[in-house]
């Protein structure tokens, strides 16, 4: 008889696919990937966005099936679901409350506090996706288990993920219309750390994820998500620039993923090319002048935001994730322009289990998903409570609210405007208002 076994189910709503996974925990600690099944999602998702309902439920569905087949005779229940893509990004929030010295610190309170963040109103028409608690201080030291504790002030820095209002609406559309309860939306950027990175690696490191059509910057200081943007350039820019030379789109994305930038004088073509003798009317110099420029864009507004954000003097390294990370040339752009060391990420939070013929690192957003999830989402009895999943850095509270709230005025980060931030800035204005 097989071993019954209860899931936790996500799905990430990515630009050029939408994932979903499913996976368990064994013995309370090892977390085993059980199934991922994706789909294309050209045409209903853009720039991490939803922007044909219709057509995302129907690929939802469809892999809610695949997953509850491969996982049977267990039924799906409830899914996480991950929140990144345009126009998303981090406000500060620090949030106090004044408290008794005779009764100590509840989780009743953390809870009511993070509900608190949760549903505060943001200007310029941006929702609140997700509130995750940073540093916590009772009184004048810090605390990173302040539950039983006794003090008279309790602090917490907070950082709202926000973003568009219609990107939120149609999120919770798609599910609502899929049928599919959602035991909560967590902040992919946030999720993919847990999937990478180390703990050590949290104390100070930056974690750049390169999509198809955005590319997120995530930085970690003392244990938390100090800083999150996303900037609306990816891999299809590259391969849009390869097909402005007259190249089919689908050789282009070949011709993109085969680039080698060492080779000065020869074009770098598809393995399966050269041996088929394929002829491609294009110059070496050209190829390599239009995905370099890109690159270097990408890169220029990566080095930007981390000059922004004020953190990059406690940035040791950058950690790349993401199909585009691959892209050869990136990791040394990377290096140049920002003075720090680059590596790519590798997967240190799960196994693959029966799931190992995916690309784990590929897949690190769903996977940090899944390890991110604290319910059973799929058993072949009633679902339980999850064992919690020990925590790399420490959480003040682990309630979740099932759908997207909305939320007050934060104070945004400071912002000094060079040239690069004013032409950042309108792309950014402009992505955030097209649907």
């Amino acid at each position: 008889m097989q071993e019954e076994k209860n899931y936790i189910v996500a799905f990430d709503l990515g630009s050029s696919h939408i994932v979903g996974a499913a996976g368990h925990r064994e013995d309370g600690e090892k977390f085993v990937v059980d199934a991922i099944e994706m789909e294309k999602s050209a045409g209903c998702i853009k720039r991490g966005r939803v922007i044909n309902v219709s057509d995302t439920v129907h690929k939802v569905v469809l892999l809610k099936r695949r997953l509850e087949n491969r996982i049977s005779p267990s039924k799906i229940s409830q899914v996480y679901v991950g929140v990144g893509g345009q126009s998303i990004r981090s406000v500060e929030f620090p949030l106090s409350r004044t408290i008794s010295p005779e009764i100590p610190i509840t989780e009743n309170l953390l809870a009511e506090m993070e509900t608190e963040a949760r549903h505060n109103t943001v200007s310029n028409n941006l929702a609140v996706f997700d509130a995750i608690a940073g540093e916590c201080r009772v009184d004048d030291h810090i605390s990173t288990s302040p539950c039983g504790e006794y003090g008279s002030e309790i602090r917490i820095s907070y950082r709202l993920i926000v973003g568009n209002e219609q990107h939120k609406r149609n999120l919770e559309k798609v599910f609502e219309l899929a049928k599919i309860e959602v035991a909560g939306y967590i902040t992919t950027a946030n999720a993919t750390a847990a999937a990478v990175l180390s703990g050590k690696e949290r104390q100070g490191s930056a974690l750049l994820d390169c999509g198809a059509e955005t590319t997120t910057l995530a930085l970690f200081k003392d244990g938390y998500l100090v800083y999150l943007v996303t900037i609306p350039l990816g891999g299809n820019n590259i391969t849009r620039d390869i097909g402005d030379l007259h190249i089919a789109e689908d050789d282009a994305e070949r011709l993109k993923c085969a680039f080698a930038p060492e080779k000065e004088h020869e074009l770098s073509l598809p393995e399966e090319w050269v041996r088929q003798g394929y002829i491609i009317d294009i110059k070496p110099e050209d190829l390599k002048n239009v995905i370099t420029s890109r690159l270097e864009e990408i890169v220029s507004n990566v080095n930007h935001q981390l000059d922004e954000s004020r953190y990059k003097n406690f940035m040791e390294n950058i950690t790349l994730v993401g199909g585009t990370s691959q892209l050869k040339g990136l990791k040394e752009c990377l290096q140049r322009e920002t003075k720090l060391d680059v590596w790519r990420g590798t997967l240190i939070g799960a196994s693959l289990g029966k799931a190992q013929n995916i690309n784990g690192i590929a897949c690190a957003a769903v996977i940090g998903l899944l390890l991110s999830g604290k319910e059973v989402c799929a058993a072949s009895e009633n679902p339980i409570a999850a064992e919690a999943p020990a925590a790399e850095t420490p959480e003040v509270s682990n309630k979740k609210e099932p759908t997207l709230s909305q939320s007050a005025k934060p104070k945004e980060e400071s912002r000094s405007k060079g040239r690069l931030g004013r032409l950042f800035d309108i792309a950014k204005d402009f992505a955030d208002r097209e649907e």
